[in-house]
């Protein structure tokens, strides 16, 4: 989905790239529900459940504007399949879930990341972005010391063409950092 899709405001929204490549390593295609925390936009719920009508997508935003502003996304795209809990994760959630994106951690992230170890089905997949090297190297260590297994990080470096004068450049953008890893899969003999 393209970023101009999306009712946007001043609350950050993860770009049409990163959500691309986190989507893929979310790897939501055969999976039942979704937890998306720090929401934002909700851009990630909301094209995670346009892609996978049947998913069920949770997420988690405690700042007002960006929970009207998944709420009119949600609407605008006409999802039935977005619950959208107001609050700071980590939160009491009814239910294990699939798959974890946290877009947003408000200072909370080795809680989340905890949290979210705890909230996961066997086998399922956290993936986490980052604009702050120190959010990001706070995670990857975390994530190594935790019983979360195939951690990989990633670096996206993403430039758009852009006019400038009579001719264009490549308008370059804060590098983002991924990471993602699973919860081990129990093996019954």
């Amino acid at each position: 989905m393209k970023n101009s899709e999306f009712i946007t405001g001043a609350v950050p929204i993860t770009k049409e790239e990163v959500r691309a490549i986190a989507l893929n390593k979310l790897d939501l295609k055969n999976k039942k529900s979704f937890l998306d925390v720090g929401a934002g936009t909700g851009s990630m719920s909301i094209e995670a459940a346009a892609t996978y009508d049947t998913l069920e997508v949770i997420s988690v935003e405690h700042d007002d504007e960006a929970i009207t502003l998944i709420n009119s996304n949600k609407e605008k795209f006409k999802l039935k399949n977005i619950k959208i809990i107001r609050g700071h994760a980590p939160i009491d959630l009814p239910q294990k879930v699939d798959a974890v994106f946290i877009g947003g951690s408000d200072g909370s992230l080795k809680e989340i990341i905890e949290w979210s170890y705890h909230l996961l089905n066997e086998g399922g997949t956290l993936v986490a972005n980052f604009l702050l090297l120190d959010n990001f190297y706070e995670a990857l260590h975390l994530l190594k010391e935790s019983p979360f297994i195939n951690v990989e990080a990633t670096m996206l470096s993403l430039c758009k063409l852009q006019k400038l004068g009579k001719g264009e450049y490549f308008k370059p953008f804060n590098p983002i950092y991924l990471l993602s890893c699973n919860k081990e899969r129990k093996t019954y003999e």
